[in-house]
């Protein structure tokens, strides 16, 4: 039976398309959060603290940013779109549950790796991917998942 640290071994040892594999495969569990959480609060928004201004979240903005991290490219200004939300996010100024956050910082730093070139820790995206599951029992078999189809490139 796998475990968190033996696949997490596995990971390392595998090649760049390998991880790159696995963290779009995790990445669209992500997006599945993503997606289902803002599907429940479609006018998503909050109150900027240092200004006061009323913002609203951009639900299309991790589907923007899978999509240029597909193609290696920021197809639709993604990097600025996200400037607001993580400076919010990190200024409490926008509070998700906790999932859904780990959901947004997953496809955000696939978006910097993958669509800007940024030198990313690979396990960052795969522990935030695998955060945005509620349900940690089922980390072991999302990694495996991933992992068994990244392999068979």
């Amino acid at each position: 039976m796998s475990t968190l640290p033996s696949l997490a071994s596995r990971f390392e040892a595998s090649s760049a398309a390998q991880r790159r594999a696995v963290h779009f495969g995790l990445a669209q569990h992500a997006a599945s959060v993503w997606q289902q959480f803002i599907e429940s609060k479609p006018d998503l928004a909050y109150v900027e603290s240092v200004v006061g201004t009323r913002q609203t979240v951009d639900p299309t903005l991790p589907h923007d940013a899978l999509r240029s991290a597909l193609r290696g490219e920021d197809l639709a200004d993604v990097e600025r779109r996200y400037l607001e939300p993580i400076a919010a996010l990190q200024d409490s100024d926008l509070e998700l549950p906790d999932n859904v956050t780990y959901a947004y910082y997953a496809i955000y730093n696939l978006f910097r790796k993958y669509a800007q070139g940024r030198d990313m820790e690979d396990w960052l995206i795969v522990n935030q991917a695998l955060s945005s599951e509620t349900d940690a029992a089922r980390w072991v078999t999302l990694l495996e998942e991933a992992l068994t189809g990244a392999e068979r490139l």
